[in-house]
């Protein structure tokens, strides 16, 4: 038995490479598996890609070298995740090898190398449920409107002062509500202290938020939380897309047009696809807002891809 294996933060052009499976870990072995092999002259990571049977001619033409060890038991890239590996690597032309550092944080590998990772040592997350928003009667129809689509892709128009935030808020609270896990993407860090820190307020401070100041380690902590379907909102920028929701039903985009969602550096990718990739594989719903939309979103929207639902009406209390 023989498998792909592609190895961590390297940069080779070939995507991945081939290992054969000793008889005493068949038993064990599963897709996307972190692995101990050899390569280089190293002792290096790499997660299990695929798995298959004897080749003759591998077996006849090449000396295969063998997986070490199993490192980690637990399969950190599962479900939509692995579909969205590929379709990162496919569709923004970059080595799967290097769409994986988007999927698995540095430090949580560089943990599993030195057997320092307590996969099951979570933190407890306390939300507060007794309160309430009163919405406007335009902001109650948006609301009424997003619960109620049949299309799970919703873009919003908004004006200046329609106090469109209310509305995420009870959104938000409509799926914590049921335990089931929120994703509320912000571009800029002047939003990103305004909305912050009133969703906050209401929910108290288990709420994730995360920016570009975070720790490694904490990113690592967050990862193990988000997979144990222990953190239900998270505040983040684009990078939080690719962290490990079991059970996400929501997720939210404010400012859609922002050039923020665009990743200029290796891998890149655009944040708005990829979310509307996450929620072709997930069947969640997308909610994405803006008073001035992208021509993309638009165009979806007058194509029926999205329902556009517009906020015209400022609030008065």
């Amino acid at each position: 038995m023989y498998s792909y294996i592609i190895p961590f933060w390297k940069t080779f052009d070939d995507v991945w490479f081939t290992y054969k499976i000793p008889d005493f870990l068949k038993s064990g072995i599963k897709l996307w598996m972190i692995v101990e092999i050899e390569l280089k002259n190293e002792i290096q990571l790499g997660v299990i890609y695929e798995i298959f049977e004897k080749n003759e001619k591998i077996e006849d033409e090449f000396v295969v070298k063998e997986i070490i060890s199993i490192k980690n038991e637990n399969i950190f890239i599962s479900n939509y995740r692995i579909e969205l590996l590929k379709f990162i690597s496919k569709n923004y032309f970059t080595p799967i090898h290097n769409s994986l550092s988007l999927f698995l944080p540095k430090n949580l590998v560089e943990k599993v190398k030195k057997e320092k990772l307590n996969f099951d040592k979570v933190s407890d997350y306390n939300y507060n449920f007794d309160f309430k928003l009163n919405l406007s009667t335009a902001q109650k129809k948006v609301y009424d409107d997003i619960i109620s689509s049949q299309n799970n892709k919703i873009l919003l128009f908004w004006v200046t002062w329609s106090w469109k935030t209310e509305i995420y808020i009870n959104l938000i609270k409509k799926y914590i509500d049921e335990w089931k896990q929120v994703l509320f993407l912000i571009p800029e860090i002047i939003l990103w202290n305004q909305i912050s820190s009133k969703v906050k307020k209401v929910f108290w401070d288990d709420v994730i938020l995360i920016n570009s100041t975070i720790t490694e380690t904490q990113k690592t902590k967050y990862f193990i939380d988000i997979y144990h379907n222990k953190a239900k909102v998270i505040l983040w920028t684009r990078s939080a897309l690719f962290y490990p929701f079991n059970n996400l039903w929501l997720i939210i985009i404010d400012e859609e047009h922002d050039n923020s969602y665009v990743s200029d550096q290796s891998p890149r990718y655009n944040a708005i696809e990829i979310a509307n990739k996450i929620t072709d594989l997930n069947n969640n719903k997308l909610l994405l807002a803006s008073g001035t939309p992208s021509i993309n979103s638009m165009y979806r929207a007058i194509n029926k891809e999205y329902e556009l639902l517009n906020l015209l009406d400022k609030y008065k209390k």
